[in-house]
């Protein structure tokens, strides 16, 4: 652990070592599988959400019709950018159940402290996914308020 990271030796009293205890591992291995079905199926998400949208957007494109390419050009840029958006809590969960599979294979500390890395990410990617959509459901409710007193004077 570099330096920087670790805290202070009185940090709440507490121990700064300790040993993994078998029911620890036992928690570990039963939340391994279940964080990577969750990682696969956002990759699969991922990848069938990009697939269709663009066979979408092909189809569309057949009909000369500028505004269905238009709108379906815009449905394959929102799944691409939803796709980026879900790649990663997708990536860091999968690298999550890989580290526990090493700590359980035999691994040390460093393996345990990559996984707890990564779940640290995951937890913070989706904290920023929440507080982003509070500020953006907050910001339609105000949106949708001015419009409806400006339809009203306007109408």
């Amino acid at each position: 652990m570099s330096q920087q990271n670790e805290l202070p030796l009185d940090f709440h009293n507490a121990s700064t070592s300790f040993n993994i205890t078998q029911p620890m591992l036992l928690s570990l291995r039963q939340t391994k599988p279940w964080v990577m079905l969750v990682s696969v199926i956002g990759f699969i998400y991922i990848g069938i959400s990009v697939f269709f949208s663009v066979v979408a957007m092909f189809i569309f494109s057949q009909f000369n019709d500028t505004g269905s390419f238009v709108s379906s050009s815009m449905l394959v840029v929102m799944n691409i950018l939803m796709g980026i958006l879900y790649f990663f809590p997708s990536l860091f969960l999968f690298k999550f159940a890989s580290s526990i599979g090493r700590l359980l294979d035999g691994g040390g500390a460093t393996e345990m402290e990559e996984a707890l890395s990564n779940q640290k990410s995951f937890w913070k990617f989706v904290g920023i996914l929440v507080i982003i959509a509070i500020i953006l459901g907050v910001l339609g409710v105000v949106a949708a308020i001015i419009i409806s007193i400006f339809a009203r004077f306007i109408g």
